[in-house]
């Protein structure tokens, strides 16, 4: 029994493991050469399985970018939700609302430049409904926890006056969004650490009473 569960253990991580290879693969290929002209040879090449596995994993190009995406929000490795994630709890328990704003922003940063490259990536594909599907469910995703941040951080000390929890949360949208790390990293040449800094202030500035 225990020589049966062992080789059933191993299958398993096995399939994890190739399952990994191929949304690296997949997010690599999407980055360097854009969602349109990657083919699904392509990426099975270079996650060094047979085409008909990755059919047989995930059916459409559409699905794997699905998946690679939430890769790069969770992790590539390790996936964790943001919300399960331990800078999240220390972002609840901060009582400071600036301070708050510094771990949400430094913690946040690295999850958007793995996305920046990908977004980019899908622009030419924008007609696809496969495609706009998917970044949309990304996008309200992403606009529910930003509601819920935002209410985290009016119950920390308020919001700035006359600021509706509505505007707030338009402003974490585009403050806190890959678009603006990609223009002014990849664009403007500003470094990580100044981009979060600015981030950081602009934000306070911006959501909380003076």
């Amino acid at each position: 029994m225990t020589d049966i569960k062992s080789r059933s253990q191993a299958r398993k991580e096995r399939t994890l493991a190739a399952r990994r290879r191929m949304i690296g693969a997949a997010y690599r290929l999407f980055c360097e050469k854009g969602y349109v002209a990657t083919t699904m040879e392509a990426i099975a090449r270079e996650a060094h399985i047979a085409v008909p596995t990755l059919y047989f994993t995930f059916r459409t190009k559409g699905a794997i970018l699905g998946e690679v995406l939430g890769a790069a929000v969770m992790g590539f490795d390790d996936p964790v939700g943001p919300e399960d994630a331990p800078w999240y709890r220390a972002f609840e328990g901060e009582s400071d609302p600036r301070r708050a704003i510094r771990i949400l922003v430094d913690n946040t940063a690295p999850i958007l430049r793995r996305v920046a490259p990908l977004l980019a990536a899908t622009h030419a594909a924008a007609g696809d409904p496969e495609v706009t599907a998917i970044s949309e469910l990304s996008e309200e995703r992403r606009r529910d926890g930003y509601r819920v941040i935002v209410r985290q951080l009016a119950a920390k000390g308020g919001l700035r006056k006359g600021l509706t929890a509505a505007r707030a949360t338009d402003i974490l949208l585009v403050l806190l969004g890959p678009q603006l790390f990609d223009a002014l990293e990849s664009g403007r040449g500003w470094s990580p650490v100044e981009t979060n800094r600015w981030v950081v202030e602009v934000l306070s500035q911006q959501l909380l009473p003076s």
